[in-house]
């Protein structure tokens, strides 16, 4: 959740009420860090910056002008949507206006975002604790704090230094683990024995076979966790086509501008779809040659307007439509031959924010959530058009397992994750710690 640059995030840091939610979205969100001093560097919507409204909003709770407290919250929330922070203001700021059936509602979608927070001992509010509404938020918190697990381990491997983010299965029952920190690509036989299958410029971050060929094709980019870091390479991504026997590199395509894609979808004609974290784009390249190293995107998508965090991509059966989850916003989808771009609606119970992988299966979506609290694991059923959840089902949510999931694979009719990804491993200094390294744990659920 690594998630993963986030403007939005900085300002739990400006919340005393939030300092240690701060922490905790640091720590999920570490690949994100690279952006978050942007929100508050003088970035300026209008006459103020998110900063000064909420300085503005903090001074108006404390002398109980409830009108521009309220004001305030709703102007950043306008500016940066889902923010949990922001989101619990407005709870409290719409409770003490008297707006009781909005501060349900704001509380309703704290609790899908932040299921620990306590709203039930706070003084703030009284007002709407006989409301009709408010059994249900009580409700909704036991729910969403119940661990439920309906998949099983399906492999377990003693990493020692390496930090995977993503991982392939291949038909042998080999398991290739992308690093992040080691910059390099691993190979893992069902025995357990490791060895190097090639070494990366950058982080390995998104990973997929093209059934095509059975090439490999790796997304890395620039990160401060990998080792030797450059500060000089801040934007750098390099996608790249690797013989996934020999470990032999075909091709790659650079990115050498405000870049970090972090995780790619491959066609049935042999093109790469990326999704750019650092940037709000979505690109897709023709990767039918091996006679260049070098980026000519075919298609490209600017998503700056209502886009935030581009992270996992996920093609349906037939290719017509791409799914796109932004980790603020939630999910899209892109008609891919009319590029026409429309959201995915869900019913109120559902949350379709901090989703890092996204799968398609049998006209359902599976959703990496690591961007909540606490973690979840689910499969969304679509309606016949495919624009419309119609309910989900949780694999795994708060699971012992669950240290951070980030990425996973569809394979013959099961879905495999990896349930802890190492990010909590890093201390304030960006040092990687052994003793908060577990082996890394690969679970899976069969989907019929």
């Amino acid at each position: 959740m690594e998630e993963k640059y986030l403007h939005i995030y900085y300002l739990e840091f400006q919340l005393n009420t939030g300092i240690r939610f701060f922490k905790a979205i640091l720590i999920m969100m570490k690949r994100y860090l690279t952006l978050i001093l942007f929100l508050f560097s003088g970035v300026s919507f209008g006459q103020e910056t998110i900063n000064e409204y909420y300085q503005t909003g903090l001074a108006a709770y404390e002398s109980k002008d409830y009108k521009t407290y309220l004001e305030s919250m709703e102007a950043i929330d306008n500016m940066r949507p889902n923010n949990p922070t922001v989101v619990h203001h407005l709870a409290r700021a719409y409770a003490l206006n008297g707006r009781k059936i909005r501060s349900i509602q704001r509380l309703n979608q704290l609790l899908l975002m932040d299921a620990s927070f306590d709203f039930q001992e706070n003084d703030d509010f009284k007002s709407i604790r006989r409301n009709k509404g408010y059994d249900a938020l009580v409700a909704l918190q036991a729910q969403l704090t119940r661990v439920e697990e309906h998949d099983e381990v399906f492999r377990t491997i003693d990493i020692g230094e390496i930090h995977p983010e993503s991982f392939v299965i291949m038909e042998n029952g080999d398991i290739l683990l992308g690093s992040i920190r080691d910059k390099k690509i691993i190979r893992v036989d069902p025995d357990g024995g490791k060895i190097d299958l090639v070494k990366t410029e950058y982080a390995v971050l998104g990973m997929h076979i093209d059934p095509a060929n059975g090439l490999l094709w790796a997304a890395t980019a620039a990160m401060p966790e990998m080792i030797d870091y450059n500060l000089a390479d801040k934007g750098k991504s390099l996608i790249m086509q690797i013989d996934p026997n020999s470990g032999v590199v075909i091709q790659g395509l650079e990115y050498n501008e405000a870049t970090t894609i972090g995780d790619i979808a491959i066609d049935n004609h042999s093109r790469i779809w990326l999704s750019n974290s650092l940037e709000p784009t979505l690109g897709r390249d023709n990767t039918d040659t091996t006679d260049y190293t070098g980026a000519f995107i075919r298609k490209q998508f600017d998503l700056t307007n209502g886009f935030f965090n581009l992270q996992g991509l996920a093609l349906n059966d037939d290719e017509k439509y791409l799914y796109l989850a932004d980790y603020i916003t939630g999910i899209h989808r892109i008609d891919t031959e009319t590029d026409d771009i429309v959201k995915v609606f869900a019913p109120e119970e559902i949350l379709l924010k901090g989703i890092d992988g996204l799968y398609y299966y049998d006209n359902t979506l599976i959703a990496i959530h690591n961007g909540v609290k606490p973690y979840r694991v689910m499969q969304y059923f679509l309606d016949d058009t495919g624009q419309h959840i119609l309910f989900g089902r949780v694999i795994n949510q708060g699971g012992a397992s669950l240290g951070e999931p980030t990425l996973g694979q569809v394979k013959d009719g099961y879905f495999y994750y990896l349930a802890n990804s190492p990010w909590t491993a890093y201390n304030d200094e960006g040092e990687f710690d052994l003793s908060k390294v577990k082996p890394i744990e690969i679970r899976r659920i069969k989907l019929n």
